[in-house]
């Protein structure tokens, strides 16, 4: 089940290795309805019942949401005396570095709800000022008068040593001064105290909506007599339990984002692709992501709404473009589109529910690449609104229709095609030997511009892109991650590095024990370390190796990859120790279809506008098309979950397992 804001995806692996794919309406004040009416949709569809659940996944945008709209929790924070002001402060880098009026965001605790202990911890760890316990039990009486959901305690250099922080949060928790209190290296054990700082607030700040929602869906999972335990999905591109999910929210901030990646190196795995680009657009954003070798490129620190998060994630880039996304005319009579989006209410001027603006999905509509409905029938597009709205937006960009609305799908293709050089191109990746993963509801309709656009070397559409996040969250493995400081900077001191990560070894271990049921023999067990050049800001993370020269080989040929250069003879820091906890689950294997080999007939055909002209176009059943066999654009292929665009001149062909393939007709 993955929660989008327009629709749940709904993915049901049968034990014959088929699919089955359903979607319904997501439900954004109150998720749980649409995942309960999805489930009960989908199997009565099958003729099922909830009682034969085996395995029950989950990819939910609760906390995202509730840090885009600001509807968190209420936060209280505990500091270092002196240190009250962190989270105001934070650092002196700018989103944009040249905007005078740039703002980063208002701190999630208020100065009014920071509270200050006595006590101090050296850089290397040693005690300066030991803490008074009866100060902070005088304090209690304060924190609990503020009535906060969730208290944060974050001392400064606890990430070395975190008994100060742990003895403080020992105290709140005995006199309940809130529901919850979070020792900051609970969540992040991190150096870089404004980010660690941040991250657990994050976590504070989204834990209530979290915490209650998934306390809700799994009473109502209980109700249908559903005997699967919740998996949720996390921004690591793994899975956690319910209750793990609900203590550590901030791990889910990228959860739907996460599953799509991870089902993209699976598929770019079982194809042999050796770079590919996830491409993944929604109702309004595309996150796209760079897959290399079957693993996409993963980060340890990011920023999500502004906020500092230290937390292993999937790379993703997100930008504004989706298929809500608004057709404006800018001060200087420029044709904009997006970021801002018509969201699932009201959508779309074509979907009837009162959109007012011109969006790319009406756009798509009014040149022929949509029909006159989605979802196999169940969800009618209303073209004569869209074709009124779109003469007023075209006279006021003094263009003939037929332009404006080619127009809107030029300039969000350029805005795409930047978001792709993004993590491409930036990271020393030639573009021309990328191959496009392009999912989502809206994926397949770009792809075709993108591919031609960039140069790309094809597009491949996955069997079920529309639900293809939720599809990569049913092979999505059990994981969790662990990090600590080291007793050292000097990365060549591996002696003293070792103790350290055998230490987390017995962490994650009892992770596995814990969450596998078993003896874990299946699980895989990585040691990472985060490393950097002498004078450097931030790190690499690479494998663990106890030989110094192996160790120091590796992060050069990684530098090397990463930047364009390495430098052999500067000294190597070590910055972090890292382990990680992976349990696979049991691949999801859909059988093939043997098709006929002799294209069919079309099921229709329409005109739909093509390079300033129309083109009498095909329009084909995607469930019908043969295997290995090439056919050349134009055409359009329509299945439940999303609209197939070829242009003429490209060509297309489906392989033995089900993935359409879009290349330049010269090269097909």
């Amino acid at each position: 089940m993955d929660t989008g804001g327009t629709f749940t995806d709904i993915a049901v692996s049968r034990p014959d290795g088929t699919v089955f794919v359903w979607k319904v309406s997501s439900s954004p004040a109150s998720p749980d309805d649409a995942v309960i009416a999805g489930v009960l949709e989908a199997l009565g569809e099958l003729g099922e019942s909830p009682t034969q659940i085996e395995r029950f996944v989950h990819g939910t945008t609760v906390a995202t949401n509730a840090l885009i709209t600001r509807t968190g929790g209420r936060v209280g924070l505990v500091t270092t005396a002196g240190f009250r002001d962190l989270l105001a402060i934070g650092y002196q880098s700018r989103p944009h570095l040249y905007d005078p009026n740039s703002r980063r965001p208002a701190a999630l605790v208020p100065a009014e709800l920071t509270w200050e202990v006595g006590e101090r911890l050296a850089a290397d760890g040693s005690e300066l000022r030991a803490i008074d316990e009866a100060a902070v039990r005088a304090l209690a009486a304060e924190i609990e008068a503020a009535d906060v959901d969730v208290v944060v305690v974050s001392l400064l250099n606890a990430y070395v040593d975190n008994s100060h922080e742990h003895q403080v949060a020992d105290v709140l928790r005995e006199l309940s001064v809130a529901p919850s209190v979070i020792a900051a290296t609970d969540v992040s054990a991190e150096m870089r105290e404004f980010e660690r700082t941040s991250t657990a607030v994050l976590n504070g700040y989204v834990q209530p909506k979290v915490g209650s929602y998934l306390e809700r869906l799994e009473n109502r999972l209980v109700e249908l007599q559903v005997p699967a335990r919740l998996w949720v999905m996390q921004s690591n591109g793994g899975l956690i339990s319910g209750r793990t999910a609900r203590d550590q929210s901030v791990r889910t901030l990228l959860s739907g984002l996460a599953g799509g990646v991870i089902g993209a190196a699976r598929w770019a795995g079982q194809l042999g692709l050796d770079q590919v680009v996830s491409f993944d657009i929604g109702g309004t954003s595309t996150d796209i992501a760079l897959i290399r070798a079957g693993q996409p490129d993963e980060m340890t620190a990011g920023e999500i709404e502004g906020y500092p998060l230290r937390m292993p994630a999937v790379d993703v880039h997100t930008i504004g473009a989706g298929g809500g996304s608004i057709a404006w005319r800018d001060s200087g009579g420029g044709l904009r589109v997006g970021p801002h989006s018509a969201g699932a209410t009201p959508g779309p001027i074509c979907y009837g529910r009162g959109g007012e603006d011109i969006t790319v999905t009406d756009a798509h509509l009014l040149l022929g690449r949509l029909g006159e409905s989605l979802l196999g029938g169940r969800l009618s597009l209303d073209r004569p609104p869209a074709e009124a709205r779109l003469r007023t937006l075209a006279a006021d960009l003094g263009l003939d229709p037929d332009k404006a609305a080619d127009g809107v799908l030029r300039v969000i293709t350029a805005t795409m095609a930047r978001g792709v050089r993004k993590v491409s191109v930036e990271r020393g990746i030639d573009i021309r030997d990328c191959t496009l993963m392009a999912f989502g509801g809206a994926g397949p309709l770009h792809a075709s511009d993108l591919v031609r656009e960039l140069g790309l070397r094809a597009a491949v559409i996955p069997p079920h892109p529309g639900i293809a996040s939720a599809m990569g969250m049913l092979d999505a493995p059990i994981r969790s991650d662990f990090v600590a400081s080291v007793p050292t900077n000097d990365a060549t001191a591996t002696a003293q590095i070792a103790p350290v990560l055998d230490e987390l070894v017995t962490r994650a271990e009892g992770f596995v024990a814990q969450e596998s049921g078993d003896s874990g023999a299946a699980s895989v067990i990585e040691k990472l370390v985060d490393l950097r050049y002498l004078g450097q800001s931030y790190e690499l993370t690479i494998a663990w190796q106890s030989s110094p020269e192996q160790l120091r080989q590796q992060f050069d040929r990684a530098h090397r990859e990463r930047y364009g250069f390495d430098d052999p003879h500067a000294r190597l820091e070590i910055v972090a120790a890292r382990c990680s906890a992976t349990i696979p689950v049991p691949a999801t294997v859909e059988v093939n279809q043997d098709m006929a080999p002799q294209v069919p007939a079309p099921v229709a055909k329409r005109a739909v506008f093509f390079d300033g002209a129309w083109h009498d176009t095909p329009i084909y059943r995607r469930t019908e098309l043969p295997t290995e066999v090439t056919i050349n654009g134009p055409l359009i292929a329509e299945q439940l979950d999303t609209t197939i665009v070829v242009a003429p001149d490209q060509a297309c062909r489906i392989d033995e397992h089900g993935f359409l393939h879009i290349t330049p007709e010269d090269k097909a």
